[in-house]
């Protein structure tokens, strides 16, 4: 298969306000949005050996929602945990499984808010729509000293051009060594809404 993503990290100890902790950020790029599920499982496990490229890989599932919930929605249950998904019929979801209820109500958030994974691509703007530039896509997360939880997941902190603090999403290594998001309702929040363009005159708008 052709080879579809690179990725570069670039580690700075910066010391912040965020959680009155010392933060660590990483910038996290990647050169193609999938668009199908098999090239979604190779970014998946290129990344996703670290819980800031899970983070990463979970926002590009939402991304790919937002293009084509079809394909999306399979990319989003590939990179949840276990836990977060329930078992059904062999025509719905990826291979037997499909979101459960709760995280399958927060999916359903960006049928009418398509705009809000963009959000989480550096460089993109309210001012457009969030419209994504020319590729590769750049990605900012954090982490900070009380990330690491008792049970072994790790809160990572994702930024948002359209909110004024970096969103949470909390993850777990599965037995491959995958990290896949365990928690992530604060992706789905809402971010400032897309500037809305006069019609002008033909639309009414005088």
């Amino acid at each position: 298969m052709k080879k579809i993503i690179c990725i570069f990290f670039v580690f700075t100890f910066v010391s912040m306000s965020f959680d009155f902790k010392t933060t660590q950020q990483s910038k996290l790029m990647v050169d193609k949005i999938p668009t199908s599920v098999e090239e979604f499982i190779t970014l998946r496990d290129k990344i996703a050996t670290t819980p800031e490229g899970g983070a990463v890989a979970f926002v590009v599932a939402t991304i790919m929602y937002s293009n084509n919930p079809q394909i999306g929605r399979q990319a989003i249950i590939i990179q949840s945990d276990r836990k977060l998904l329930s078992e059904c019929g062999p025509d719905k979801g990826y291979k037997g499984f499909d979101l459960g209820s709760s995280s399958d109500f927060l999916v359903r958030q960006l049928d009418q808010k398509k705009y809000i994974p963009y959000s989480y691509v550096m460089g993109t703007s309210n001012a457009n729509g969030y419209a994504l530039g020319n590729p590769p896509y750049n990605f900012q997360v954090s982490t900070n000293a009380s990330s690491k939880g008792a049970d072994g997941t790790m809160k990572v902190f994702i930024a948002s051009t359209g909110a004024d603090s970096p969103r949470p999403i909390t993850l777990r290594q599965n037995d491959k060594g995958i990290w896949k998001a365990a928690e992530y309702s604060s992706i789905f929040s809402g971010v400032r809404p897309p500037v809305q363009k006069s019609k002008g005159d033909a639309g009414g708008d005088f």
